[in-house]
């Protein structure tokens, strides 16, 4: 079956229209909330219409202005400002201008999050400061190489709105990752953002104890649209917190994060999210040993290695029976999803349209021809690259791995260097790694707040760059 089935009835019940973050979207409801969820189909609520757009101009109109004032007077209130953004990213609150909420894509309107306002403001108060970098922001090549494929995919795409929802996000994680690279140069926010992240992992660790033992859902998502999306979006942020333990440079925060990710693992079921906890967690050892080895590194590595082990004590059977149970009819249609891929990229050059494979697998004929359900016809692609291919050609594809590959070889570089940037730098590059490896089996790294994830340690890793070039620069001097 594909990731998120349509919605119940056509209602929207999601935190994030374009990724359909509700358990009743995904699947992992159980048949009473189902059935709660059909009741309150029925029930008109007009005045849920207004309020959004009375909560948006109040933000525009005060929330913005007076963020702005305060960031640019105040280093306090820069600090707590991202932080919040970090946190916020792993659950933002949205208004769409646009919605689109049926159809199946990875981008489902024109949509503004708490967020994007945020980093307006922070963007707003830098200006104001008249904030200089001497390094720009880095990955500029790669950025304008990969935007430009997207936009050649229009050439292609039978639904040009639908196609645009997608650029505006890229967009929207484009200017993010400029403000928050000029940010992070200075050290105290870019703390602020790793308290932000790692307590946004410990609020999605109490959700998932709470849909686990007080809902009983057999696999929990957390905020997220998807159980998979929790366990990337953990295993994204969990490395840098690994990463810091073993250094000893890490706040009490730091052990916490790491076991909420590991139990969001494991409560989503995801067997690719566990896979990739474990493979995040390795690269993260061997990087550190590799950067000098002390009997707290021993200590702290074999004290892991107790409690992963008694873990899979308790829990190897639930883990075993699912690998080797996957439902057959999943795999099949994930299979189908992505030779429906490979066609598109070969039969148009610069891809059918970004946000239009769901569309074209339905509408262009390639579900009759590979003899898709009816349930999977407007499904997507569960493989990131193959989507990519589909949508914006090989020539997009080619864009994309570059702007991966120039990302993750700057950690690389990063994590090479002492100090704690070096440290934390490393717990990025794993992040990215397992994040890149789950894009073989997911589309997820499309999805909002995965992508604001990605693009803030893009930022970082930029902000690492400029500050070591400037610092060059005045040695020199």
């Amino acid at each position: 079956m594909s990731l998120d089935p349509p919605p119940l009835g056509g209602l929207e019940l999601s935190q994030n229209v374009d990724d359909g973050s509700h358990a009743l979207r995904n699947g992992a409801a159980r048949p009473d909330q189902e059935v709660e969820a059909r009741n309150f189909v029925a029930l008109p609520q007009p005045h849920l219409v207004p309020m959004k757009w009375i909560a948006f101009a109040a933000a525009l109109l005060f929330a913005v202005p007076f963020c702005v004032r305060q960031a640019s007077r105040s280093s306090g209130f820069r600090k707590f400002l991202v932080g919040l953004i970090a946190f916020d990213l792993l659950n933002p609150q949205h208004i769409n201008i646009v919605s689109d909420a049926l159809y199946r894509g990875d981008s489902r309107g024109i949509e503004v999050t708490s967020v994007d306002l945020m980093v307006l403001s922070l963007f707003a108060a830098q200006r104001l400061r008249r904030v200089r970098v001497a390094v720009r922001p880095r990955f500029l090549l790669v950025r304008i190489l990969y935007f430009a494929a997207v936009v050649l995919s229009l050439t292609g795409s039978p639904d040009m709105e639908r196609s645009f929802y997608s650029i505006w996000k890229i967009a929207r994680m484009f200017f993010a990752f400029s403000v928050l690279a000029d940010a992070f140069v200075e050290v105290e926010l870019l703390q602020a953002a790793l308290w932000g992240l790692g307590l946004g992992v410990l609020g999605q660790g109490l959700l998932a104890l709470d849909q686990k033992y007080m809902h009983h859902m057999v696999r929990v998502l957390g905020s997220q649209a998807h159980p998979n999306s929790l366990a990337m979006l953990v295993n994204l942020i969990m490395p840098v917190a690994f990463a810091l333990i073993l250094a000893g440079r890490a706040r009490w925060i730091a052990s916490f994060v790491v076991l909420a990710a590991a139990m969001c693992d494991i409560f989503t079921l995801s067997r690719a999210g566990m896979l990739m906890f474990g493979c995040a967690a390795a690269i993260v050892a061997v990087g550190s040993l590799l950067r000098g080895v002390n009997l707290r590194k021993v200590a702290v590595l074999s004290a892991t290695a107790l409690a992963a082990s008694l873990v899979m004590a308790k829990s190897a059977g639930t883990i075993i029976q699912r690998f080797t149970d996957a439902p057959k009819t999943s795999v099949h249609a994930r299979e189908l999803f992505n030779a429906a891929a490979e066609a598109m990229a070969n039969n148009h050059l610069f891809g059918v349209g970004v946000n239009m494979f769901s569309f074209v697998l339905d509408h262009g004929g390639y579900a009759d021809r590979l003899g898709i359900e009816s349930g999977d016809r407007n499904g997507i692609a569960h493989h990131i690259y193959w989507l990519t291919a589909a949508e914006t050609g090989y020539p997009g594809l080619v864009a994309y791995a570059l702007l991966l590959g120039a990302i993750l070889v700057a950690a690389l570089r990063e994590a090479r260097r002492p100090g704690l940037t070096g440290d934390i730098a490393l717990g990025l590059m794993a992040g990215l790694v397992a994040m890149y490896a789950q894009g073989l089996t997911e589309w997820v790294a499309r999805q909002t707040t995965v992508s604001y994830c990605f693009w803030m340690f893009a930022a970082m890793i930029s902000a690492f760059y400029a500050t070591r070039t400037s610092q060059d620069r005045r040695a020199i001097a």
